[in-house]
């Protein structure tokens, strides 16, 4: 997983797995997709942590199930649900760059609530940042059924430090759903939207946008034992996207899809699973998407897994339908910018090996090979001739294949001293010019040790090192590699915790986007107060 920003708290944070874009990731929150029909990706940055249980990672092509954009794999974010006895937990976090961090959670029976409020002054200029994050859950069970209604809401005010030092960004973004299940009769349904309104002002530049967008879907999932054929899923989906944009205008996208899951013991260590998905949309046309796979586990501590699968990536309706507009080039003259409304999606073919064998108690070893060939990458060029003017417009430019390998290892040095490492290797290139593809390093290689005891001691070291990677699709240009350092501790006393972080402990110089450097070394100081 790569994990990539252009600055601190006010930037985007982008993860793309796999050799993949950050717009082939698909985001569900609670599994509902909130990734944006405007920009095609969803910044993570976007979501505080206090109402968040757990995060679910696959790092595999499902458009087999999700649909469109779940080309490099799919983030499923759980939100905390209610629980059987009421609880509350008050936290506050100070630290540098005047950061500050404010929560206030509680859950009961049949209710999950959090309040959330972060801010900093930056580490410079007009990086400055200002966010909020609410969230209610109710649930209700109702003799066979369950009823579950959330609402999630986030704002924030963000300084934006290039290209200019005066820029800025506010987000007002909502989330709506009523989950509705019935375990007697196999049925899940979904109803949801969600909204999201981006406003960006630069006042040097005289641009002003605000790109406004309302999804709406309704999901319904059947399951049912289907005898010596196992076990069935089927599915039906639609999803309407609004959007009103001063850079793409107003548009309706429409889209309905119908999916079918089988799982099948071919042994008592053997299973089948196989899936296949029907997409089709009026602005994009139609899709269909297997996905197979097999699951062995010859030995109770060997498991071995092979999967093969389709999916694609949907032009966004910015790069559809974006208007002519006109800005200020660095070299001084005049820059346009306009949609293709005739783009492909892009499409992918996966397969994925992965052998896991368990030495022991908290000790495994893990091997992956992962190889993907993409037709019809989307992408922005400038194809103006001119040395000062620029015309930048999307099309269908080449193809890509990405194969690279995971290595993973973790193992008990003491009975409460965990370490692990990790290690990826890909080469990530467009198999037309056989040029890497820009912001995908060749090798990634992470290290830590965890500990924890009795007494409520907590602490966790952790390495991280990126390697060189490209900043422009002439490989002309790069970053260079760099190696970062975070430690956490926390200790309980009663109803208490006290936590301390150091992030960047060795305060490296590094930049994960070109000409953003990052912070240096941060510490933040802060209590939880359960009850």
């Amino acid at each position: 997983v790569l994990v990539k920003a252009d600055r601190d708290l006010s930037s985007a944070i982008q993860v793309s797995f796999r050799g993949s874009t950050t717009q082939q990731v698909l985001v569900l929150l609670n599994g509902t997709r909130i990734n944006s029909p405007t920009l095609g990706s969803f910044d993570l940055g976007n979501l505080l942590l206090t109402d968040v249980e757990r995060i679910e990672i696959v790092k595999s092509p499902l458009s087999a199930l999700y649909g469109a954009d779940a080309v490099g794999g799919v983030i499923n974010i759980i939100t905390r649900p209610a629980t059987e006895q009421r609880q509350y937990d008050l936290a506050a976090r100070s630290g540098s760059f005047s950061t500050y961090n404010l929560s206030l959670s509680g859950s009961g029976p049949n209710y999950f609530f959090s309040a959330a409020k972060l801010g900093s002054a930056g580490f410079s200029d007009n990086n400055d940042y200002q966010g909020q994050d609410f969230n209610l859950r109710l649930s209700k069970n109702l003799d066979q059924i369950n009823v579950e209604a959330g609402l999630k809401q986030y704002k924030a005010d963000k300084g934006i430090a290039s290209p200019t030092a005066q820029a800025r960004q506010t987000e007002n973004n909502l989330f709506y759903d009523v989950k509705v299940r019935a375990d007697n009769l196999g049925l899940n349904s979904t109803i949801a939207q969600s909204e999201l309104d981006q406003s960006y002002n630069n006042a040097a530049w005289g641009i002003f946008s605000r790109h406004q967008t309302r999804t709406r879907s309704f999901n319904l999932e059947k399951t049912a034992n289907l005898g010596v054929v196992g076990a069935g899923l089927f599915g039906f989906e639609y999803r309407r996207d609004n959007s009103n944009s001063t850079d793409s205008g107003i548009r309706l996208l429409e889209n309905r899809a119908a999916y079918v899951q089988d799982e099948l013991s071919l042994a008592e260590a053997a299973k089948l699973v196989f899936g296949l998905r029907y997409d089709d949309n009026a602005a994009y046309g139609n899709h269909y998407n297997p996905r197979i796979g097999l699951a062995l586990s010859p030995r109770p501590d060997l498991n071995v897994k092979l999967s093969w699968g389709t999916a694609f990536r949907a032009p966004t309706i910015n790069d559809l339908y974006w208007t002519s507009d006109t800005y200020p080039t660095w070299a001084g003259g005049v820059g346009t910018s306009e949609g293709n409304p005739n783009l492909k999606s892009e499409t992918a073919s996966s397969l994925d090996l992965t052998i896991e064998r368990n030495l022991g108690p908290r000790s495994l070893i893990r091997f992956s090979y992962f190889l993907s060939a993409i037709k019809d990458l989307i992408q922005w060029a400038n194809t103006s001739s001119s040395t000062v003017d620029e015309f930048w417009t999307p099309s269908n430019v080449s193809n890509a294949n990405i194969q690279g390998v995971e290595l993973e290892y973790s193992q008990p040095i003491l009975e409460s001293l965990d370490s692990f490492v990790n290690l990826t290797h890909q080469n990530a290139k467009d198999s037309d010019s056989d040029k890497f593809l820009v912001y995908r390093p060749q090798n990634r290689f992470n290290a830590g040790l965890n500990y924890h005891n009795q007494a409520g001691v907590k602490a966790n070291l952790l390495m991280k090192n990126v390697g060189e990677q490209f900043t422009n699709t002439a490989n002309t240009s790069k970053l260079e590699p760099y190696t970062i350092v975070d430690f956490m501790f926390s200790k309980e006393l009663g109803k208490w915790q006290l936590k301390f972080d150091a992030e960047n402990l060795f305060n490296a110089s590094y930049v994960e986007t070109a000409r953003s450097p990052m912070p240096g070394r941060k510490y933040s100081l802060g209590f939880n107060y359960k009850w």
